[in-house]
């Protein structure tokens, strides 16, 4: 009988390169950000917010990136899911180690199947840019 699990994790430097192509991608957008990437458990590795940014990206951005480990969904999915299936998942607060935020920009970060933590995008002016400077970064990052 096996005893352990052998899981993988991120490195505080991969989850700095994470942040480092999200910037770079907000920056080509023109706009800010703040970029959170949680472990597997949904807990904070790094956050950087970008000048600027409202002060609340950062909790914001954290509560996606833990909501996205937490349901191993896109929080464009949850999203979807809360408005128009299940608004009652809006109740969910306690699940996940932060805020229950299932908004676009959050994408869980899976290697080789092996789902290792989450990033997450809020206050770059809309939805659809926190959106494409998440998988910006999640395809750089996983293509490097």
């Amino acid at each position: 009988m096996q005893k352990l699990i052998q899981k993988h994790t991120l490195t505080l430097e991969a989850t700095k390169s994470l942040i480092a192509f999200a910037i770079l991608k907000a920056k080509e957008l023109g706009v800010g950000g703040a970029i959170a990437v949680v472990d597997d458990g949904g807990h904070l590795i790094c956050l950087e917010r970008i000048d600027g940014t409202m002060v609340a990206a950062a909790n914001i951005a954290i509560g996606k990136a833990a909501t996205a480990i937490g349901f191993k969904r896109s929080g464009a999915v949850l999203e979807q899911t809360v408005a128009s299936q299940r608004p009652a998942m809006q109740t969910l607060n306690s699940v996940t180690p932060a805020p229950f935020v299932p908004l676009k920009g959050s994408y869980p970060i899976e290697i080789n199947g092996e789902i290792i933590g989450a990033i997450a995008v809020a206050g770059a002016m809309n939805g659809e840019n926190d959106e494409a400077i998440a998988l910006f970064a999640l395809e750089k990052f996983l293509n490097q």
